[in-house]
């Protein structure tokens, strides 16, 4: 009967695998004084609660060639991509209670991020709550439910180009990441 049972259970534990469903990938080329094409992406996920959007300088021709992901030792060991760049994650409606809406930077400085920011005259919003200023793995901040999209968006490229090398940013290209279809 023991062993009956250790089969039953066993049985019961294994799941079927389900094929994970791809995200659609829309990439948009945008400039500073014409926010209005993320910003309109921006509502469109902070609607649905789910999907990011990754915000890449333009600094040459191939930056505009390949779509960016985050893989694993970039988020937990710090590999960042060489390049500063910045990804929003719109808040969502958790079970318990909703989460604020984050910004991640990450960056190649090899030291916190905060105080640069402010030695650079982009100071973190004192609304804004810092979640992580790691030297590697790169600097989290939770934005205020009442934080405008196109404020967001404005101190998030001011923060890059304050983080980023001295190269000239020609442009940026934000990667929408859209969210799941139900």
């Amino acid at each position: 009967m023991g062993t009956l049972a250790r089969e039953t259970l066993t049985a019961s534990c294994d799941t079927p695998r389900v094929p994970r469903k791809p995200r659609q990938l829309e990439s948009v080329s945008f400039r500073p004084d014409g926010l209005t094409p993320v910003t309109d992406r921006m509502a469109q996920l902070a609607i649905a609660g789910d999907g990011w959007i990754n915000l890449i300088p333009r600094m040459s021709q191939e930056d505009d060639e390949k779509p960016t992901s985050l893989g694993f030792l970039t988020l937990f060991g710090g590999g960042a991509p060489g390049v500063t760049m910045c990804t929003w994650i719109p808040g969502a409606k958790d079970h318990n209670s909703p989460t604020q809406a984050s910004l991640g930077i990450a960056h190649v400085t090899g030291h916190r991020a905060v105080a640069e920011l402010a030695a650079r005259s982009t100071a973190v919003p004192r609304t804004w709550l810092v979640e992580q200023d790691h030297p590697f793995r790169g600097l989290v901040l939770r934005i205020p439910p009442d934080e405008s999209n196109e404020q967001v968006l404005t101190w998030a490229l001011r923060a890059v180009r304050a983080l980023g090398t001295p190269r000239p940013i020609r442009g940026w290209r934000a990667d929408v990441y859209l969210p799941l279809s139900s």
